[in-house]
């Protein structure tokens, strides 16, 4: 668990055993009441005295039926808003003005009062929530409403009362920010991490209905665990609730139906206390309500229900993430084919999140997409110290750092970036090693808009931008899915024509759907998609007429990207950032023995059949030239549970006797050298 400097004592202060900086009181506040680490050791206590009646707090229902059809954008696609809230203070009357006097609050317009420390309660009553417009850490919110209305969307912020909305746009004005498309909804809170508490939104039914899935969060932070009740009631945005006990930063989805998290959620759930409840009138009943614990199989299929129906994977948890267990700490999504990982250097392969960190980008690599292949991986580096040194030990980054450029967000074509030096007025880090690394992570998001914003005052919490911002996606989407190609795909393409592959939706219908495409440099030419049945969509690129010149050439790079028009007439590319240099690239291998070994390999695969599978399941495998493979099956976990040898030849029937496996989900892998075929088996 994430170690947090506590204040010393009244007395110890008197004795000036110790002199802090305001400064310092303010960060040791601030961090030691805005923990982000769901232990129930941190659990508040509960000392109400009488006060005026405020409105309730009420439990969340036993949860609602998902409705049909339902499915969960990537984070990747177009969205209408991001939610966030500036950073408030919460001053106790009278003691506006005393580093040491903070309140928390529990309740609508109650707080405990507490001095020095979350431990030290001095008392308890009204209290005062202040926008921060003075400190660098309160600055960083105003410049994540600057960076979402940069990417075309509304800012949904937070406010306390009404009257803070004046504040907050003058605070914009005086830093020369946007204000153009700004939207306040009003809400008690306890803290600022809106991934976490905020809602996981999805749409449903024929029309693309737009909705949240509000999980119940942290219990001792009700207010927060309240804010999507408030989006429904001040936006209309419909409400779906759940008794399971789950943080938006532990959710990883492909927008096809899966879902990635880590084992964190299952200590989350596996004991009785539910959130901080009250009736609305009498100040004694705040309590914590009651749950039913959750073992780890009920926690997974309930995920498994509710978000991830073709996929659910729970991943070990980072021992040393700053307490959170999440994984947007170091791996995200750039569309349905591909994760990008936050990658440690080996100077840190000692470490025990080094060795966690492999596993888990390797399980998720053996995994297979919506399209049946499997997913590909990207990296990005790691962060340094502020001198652009090394850590020095696994302790020392969890407790004062736990940096990641992972932790971003993405509003449409642009991403709100974290960066660990002051932002030069060319937008770019001003330190040497900071600005490299993110000119290395450009190439792995390319053409996305990158806004950088300086959260150092975020070290040691255990999170950034990621965390503290929450995608409300657009109204009436157009939803591509596309098997897209990467890099060297050897001469397959040189000798028969690429087949695009799509699958486009949108509840208006779509008028017109097409790939657009050139050899770098040339003029964009166009084909077009014809629709099939179950929203199918197929095309060609004539890459034979493309290559022709010369087939080996690995200079001749294609780019394209696929554009779809609803009758609505509402135009979406894939990737999104086409229009920025984005596109989806391949070209010819330069040697075509190399090429064809592995391209071939995959194809030389097929699918289980039967899958699901009750008894026995069979794959069809060609080695025309035979072949030895290691193959190994892997449980959902990553756990490797059996390991084998093929060695055959010619076309052959391999077979997988699953009667003594149990139910779930599991991954084959078969490798050679540096092939790695990887086929998904489901076991009834």
């Amino acid at each position: 668990m994430k170690k947090v400097v506590l204040f010393l004592a009244a007395a110890m202060l008197a004795m000036g055993v110790v002199a802090q900086t305001n400064e310092e009181v303010r960060r040791n506040v601030r961090w030691e009441f805005h923990k982000r680490d769901a232990s129930k050791k941190y659990l508040k206590t509960v000392r109400p005295l009488a006060s005026e009646q405020t409105p309730s707090v009420q439990p969340k229902a036993a949860g609602s039926q998902m409705p049909d059809n339902f499915w969960f954008p990537g984070e990747w696609e177009e969205v209408q808003a991001v939610a966030v809230t500036c950073y408030y203070r919460y001053q106790v009357p009278g003691h506006e003005t005393d580093e040491y006097w903070f309140a928390d609050p529990m309740v609508p317009g109650y707080a405990n009062y507490c001095f020095s420390s979350l431990d030290n309660i001095s008392g308890s009553g009204e209290y005062y929530a202040v926008p921060d417009t003075v400190s660098s850490f309160g600055q960083v919110f105003f410049y994540l409403m600057d960076a979402i209305q940069m990417g075309g969307a509304e800012a949904w912020v937070r406010i306390e009362n009404a009257g803070d909305s004046n504040i907050v746009k003058r605070q914009l004005n005086r830093m020369g920010l946007r204000t153009n498309a700004l939207r306040f909804f009003v809400a008690p809170g306890n803290s600022f991490w809106f991934r976490d508490c905020g809602p996981i939104c999805f749409y449903y039914g024929e029309g693309d209905t737009l909705a949240m899935l509000d999980f119940e969060y942290y219990p001792g932070r009700a207010l927060d665990d309240s804010v999507p009740v408030y989006i429904e009631r001040q936006f209309g945005l419909p409400n779906f609730t759940t008794q399971i006990e789950w943080e938006g930063g532990n959710c990883l989805v492909d927008g096809a139906g899966m879902v990635v998290s880590s084992d964190a959620l299952y200590e989350n759930n596996n004991d009785s206390y539910g959130q901080l409840t009250w009736n609305g009138v009498d100040l004694s009943s705040i309590s914590y309500s009651r749950k039913r614990p959750l073992t780890p199989l009920q926690v997974k299929d309930s995920l498994h229900r509710l978000i991830g129906p073709r996929a659910t994977y729970i991943l070990p948890t980072f021992q040393y993430d700053g307490g959170t267990g999440h994984v947007d700490l170091y791996a995200d999504m750039i569309d349905e084919n591909q994760f990008v990982f936050s990658q440690m250097p080996d100077a840190y392969r000692n470490w025990v999140d080094y060795k966690t960190g492999k596993r888990n980008m390797d399980s998720l690599c053996s995994y297979q997409s919506v399209f049946d292949w499997n997913y590909r991986a990207s990296y990005i580096p790691f962060p340094k110290t502020d001198n652009g040194s090394n850590f020095g030990s696994q302790a020392q980054y969890n407790n004062y750092y736990t940096r990641t450029y992972s932790n971003h967000t993405f509003v449409n074509n642009l991403i709100i970036q974290p960066c660990f030096s002051e932002v030069g007025s060319d937008g770019m880090p001003t330190a040497e090693w900071d600005s490299i690394n993110i000119e290395e992570l450009k190439k792995a998001y390319p053409g996305y808009t990158i806004y950088c914003v300086d959260v150092r005052d975020f070290d040691g919490s255990g999170g950034a931008i990621h965390c503290v911002t929450k995608q409300i996606p657009a109204d009436h989407p157009v939803r591509i899915l596309h098997r897209s190609r990467y890099g060297n795909t050897g001469p397959t393409f040189v000798n028969r024509d690429f087949d695009v592959l799509a699958y486009i939706t949108n509840a208006d219908g779509i008028a017109s759907a097409k790939v657009v495409y050139r050899l770098s440099g040339g003029e964009w030419q166009e084909s077009p998609l014809v629709s099939g049945e179950n929203n199918r969509y197929d095309g060609i690129i004539p890459t034979t007429q493309l290559f022709s010149a010369n087939p080996t050439d690995t200079s001749q790079v294609v780019e394209y990207y696929i554009s779809a028009t609803s009758n609505a007439g509402k135009t979406i590319t894939k990737p999104m950032t086409a229009a920025q240099g984005g596109y989806f690239s391949f070209y010819p291998s330069g040697d075509i023995t190399m090429g064809i070994q592995k391209i071939s390999a995959e194809e030389r695969f097929g699918q289980f059949f039967p899958n699901p599978a009750a008894g026995n399941a069979n794959l069809l495998i060609d080695l025309p030239d035979g072949g030895r493979y290691s193959v190994s099956i892997l449980d959902v976990a990553g756990r490797t549970i059996h390991t084998s040898t093929l060695d055959a030849a010619g076309r052959i029937v391999y077979n997988v006797n699953t009667g003594r496996m149990a139910s779930g989900i599991y991954t084959v892998l078969f490798q050679n050298g540096n092939e790695r075929i990887a086929r998904r088996l489901v076991v009834k």
